[in-house]
């Protein structure tokens, strides 16, 4: 298991919800038991993505960017995404 990116704590499974007007959709993620982060694995954004699908909540308009939180290039990143969002095109980062 992963340390976290924020704290160092060690990672652990847990679930986390997805919520979209009334629909929640329950999905695995590593978070951290002390501080609250949460990570994706690759396997786990794959599974998520799936679940997405199955209920047509899937929106090929959202693109998913996976980057190190602690980099100059993440701070670059989140102001790139607000532009981004002010166009209609939302970019959605997952720090890891």
């Amino acid at each position: 298991m992963d340390n976290c990116p924020r704290c160092g704590e060690e990672m652990k499974i847990d679930q986390d919800a997805y919520v979209r007007d009334d629909i929640i959709v329950l999905h695995e993620v590593e978070k951290c038991p002390a501080c609250g982060e949460v990570i994706l694995t690759e396997e786990q954004m794959d599974e998520f993505v799936k679940k997405l699908k199955r209920l047509n909540l899937w929106n090929e308009e959202y693109g998913i960017v996976k980057i190190s939180g602690d980099t100059p290039e993440y701070e670059k990143l989140v102001e790139i995404s607000k532009t981004l969002e002010e166009k209609g095109i939302k970019l959605e980062i997952i720090s890891l």
